[in-house]
């Protein structure tokens, strides 16, 4: 091979190699292929929801762990009642549309500890023990969700729409709080079960907090 050729074959593989490296630059882990991220407004904080953009990343949390002891830690029904069971895009779209008007609130129903130890973007936590029919909040809670007592019954008319997560399948804080605000009224219409909670939201790499 004279020197001329080499040289431009040199060049060439270096052509090839930029190139190659602004593709690999250029790709992005999007949510859909419409979808790259979400963002949404929590405590005045602009915070961005999208996947973790390393294609080589592994759960390294407690989320990785397959099994647990059953129970308390059994795998939880597809559905609950008549509520509406959902995955993670119709939570991002869910997320989407939170704002002070939306008369909607995404729950986190696990322990606090649960909770700090990290959660979706937008959620607030309220324990599903806190949910309990004869409980001392129940009371409050429902006030808060937008009941209204009348006499010995509840008004549900104007509650708030509620999307409930855990952490996940094998999880039943979701569901047993799901089964208490069905217990005392609250409108199965008005509640979404997100059951694969904090290991699926985990599993496809999108932000907590």
């Amino acid at each position: 091979m004279n020197k001329k050729i080499k040289k431009v074959s040199i060049i060439a593989i270096s052509i090839i190699n930029i190139s190659m490296g602004s593709l690999l630059m250029a790709s992005e882990v999007n949510i859909t292929p419409e979808i790259d991220s979400i963002v949404i407004e929590q405590k005045n904080k602009t915070i961005k929801i999208e996947r973790i953009q390393d294609d080589k990343h592994r759960l390294n949390n407690n989320f990785s762990k397959t099994s647990r002891s059953c129970p308390p830690f059994c795998i939880q029904p597809m559905n609950i009642a008549n509520v509406k069971t959902v995955g993670e895009l119709e939570v991002l779209a869910f997320l989407k549309n939170l704002n002070e008007q939306s008369h909607s609130i995404l729950i986190d129903a696990r322990t606090s500890e649960w909770y700090r130890s990290g959660s979706i973007p937008g959620a607030i936590n309220l324990p599903f023990t806190m949910l309990k029919k004869d409980g001392k909040y129940i009371n409050k809670i429902l006030y808060i969700l937008g009941a209204n007592k009348k006499s010995s019954s509840w008004d549900f008319s104007n509650v708030q729409q509620l999307m409930i997560f855990s952490n996940g399948i094998w999880d039943k804080q979701a569901s047993e709080a799901i089964k208490s605000l069905l217990e005392v009224g609250y409108p199965s219409e008005n509640i979404l079960y997100y059951r694969g909670g904090m290991q699926s939201w985990c599993n496809v790499g999108l932000t907590t907090i």
